[in-house]
């Protein structure tokens, strides 16, 4: 009874110095929108897996062998140009061979954040002998917004616009709002909705005068900015200038042409009659010869 006791111990002991903890090492991220704009709230998913099945959780007597994973705990820490808004997550639990699990925070980056790419620290305390790994989680940021280009109008009285988006992700809601002093637009504000990267739009706008009596007859200034959403903020774009020159009225002839035509009876009219008293000066004198 001694001896098998004494086995068990040995195996056991032989058992625990084999043993080796793997920490999930299979650690992703996304972010929503993919891409953010300076002052944009974005929602960041981390994602973990238990590789266990792939590696085994042990050295050479081990392998093979597949185990939940425990996590104590997980760590997001911000940057100066982007702030995490959610608070780390506490005793998340078991992670078992295979699985995943996605840890949502919440982040927003600044206002005046320059173009790029930066990178969180994330941390993971995990595993039965509590061991840390950590994961640098990359966040892509990009001013870029739509564009806004003439194009060549569908006819008189309309106005043609190109609405490109040059972004690298999806942008919605997207709304393209005209503005000009004497001038009524059709549609008021033109609804394009979801716009995927690099995709074009063209647009246009019927221009009526804002007094029925009082036709356009000059040259008007336009302006349109686009209204849209980066994921769940709304961006307004700058404006976008142009110049709206009416087609000129159909001619129905010169104004000068009834004055012409009088000068031109007068000059008959008087030429008949100095040629009539030339020929009766004539027949005068050669009576009296």
């Amino acid at each position: 009874m001694k001896a098998l006791f004494a086995l068990t111990i040995m195996l056991m002991t032989l058992a625990a110095s084999a043993y080796t903890f793997h920490m999930p090492v299979e650690i992703d991220s996304t972010t929503t929108p993919e891409v953010l704009m300076p002052g944009d709230t974005a929602v960041l998913a981390i994602h973990m897996e238990n590789g266990a099945a792939e590696y085994g959780v042990g050295g050479e007597n081990a392998r093979g062998a597949t185990v939940s994973t425990p996590v104590q705990r997980t760590d997001l820490e911000g940057s100066a140009e982007i702030e995490v808004l959610s608070g780390d997550f506490e005793d998340v639990g078991l992670i078992g061979p295979t699985d995943r699990v996605v840890l949502y925070y919440k982040i927003r980056a600044e206002e005046d954040i320059p173009d790029g790419t930066y990178f969180l620290n994330f941390t993971v305390h995990a595993g039965y002998d509590k061991e840390t790994i950590g994961r640098r989680i990359p966040v892509r940021i990009d001013s870029s917004g739509l564009g806004l280009a003439r194009a060549d109008s569908a006819g008189i009285s309309t106005i043609s616009l190109n609405v490109a988006n040059p972004r690298a992700n999806t942008l919605n809601a997207v709304t393209i709002v005209p503005e000009a002093s004497g001038v009524t637009f059709s549609p008021e504000e033109y609804y394009v909705g979801t716009m995927d990267p690099d995709e074009v739009f063209t647009i246009s706008f019927r221009l009526e005068p804002s007094q029925p009596n009082q036709p356009i007859q000059n040259a008007r200034n336009l302006s349109f900015y686009s209204r849209f959403k980066n994921g769940d903020t709304w961006h307004r774009s700058e404006k976008y200038n142009t110049t709206y020159s009416p087609a000129p009225a159909a001619s129905s002839g010169s104004p000068l042409l009834p004055a012409a035509g009088v000068a031109a009876l007068l000059l008959v009219g008087a030429a008949i009659f100095i040629w009539r008293r030339r020929l009766s000066k004539a027949s005068s004198a050669g009576k009296e010869a």
